[in-house]
Parts: C-alpha cells; sequence; structure tokens
C-alpha cells in the first residue's frame, strides 16, 4: 500500500494555472458630458411647461366657478 502512494505522488504532476488580468478602462469623452446635459435640461424644461400648463388649466378652472 505504501508503494502505491509513492506512485501515485510520483506520476501524478496536475497543476492548476489560473492567470487573471482584470483591465478595466473608464474613459469620459467631452461629447457624453454635453449630451447628458442636454438630457437633463430637456427633462428639466418638460418638467417646467408641464408644471404651467398645470397651474394655467387650475386657473381656468377656478375662474369657471
Amino acid at each position: 500500500m505504501i508503494n502505491k502512494e509513492k506512485e501515485s505522488k510520483n506520476g501524478n504532476d496536475n497543476k492548476n494555472k489560473v492567470n487573471i488580468y482584470n483591465n478595466f478602462r473608464l474613459s469620459i469623452h467631452f461629447g457624453d458630458s454635453l449630451n447628458l446635459l442636454a438630457l437633463i435640461t430637456g427633462l428639466f424644461l418638460i418638467k417646467n411647461m408641464a408644471k404651467r400648463c398645470k397651474t394655467k388649466q387650475s386657473k381656468q378652472s377656478i375662474d369657471r366657478n
């Protein structure tokens, strides 16, 4: 039994090699910031216009009564 263990230790040369290369790159371009700014501005304007329409409608409904 001791001979079998020695044979298996000598005959088994399995090596597990794991190489991990993590390359993470974050790049922000000037055009991206302009698009984001335009999107935020557009949402802000739409929100304000919707608010104005609601206040005008509420004033008109009060005036009718």
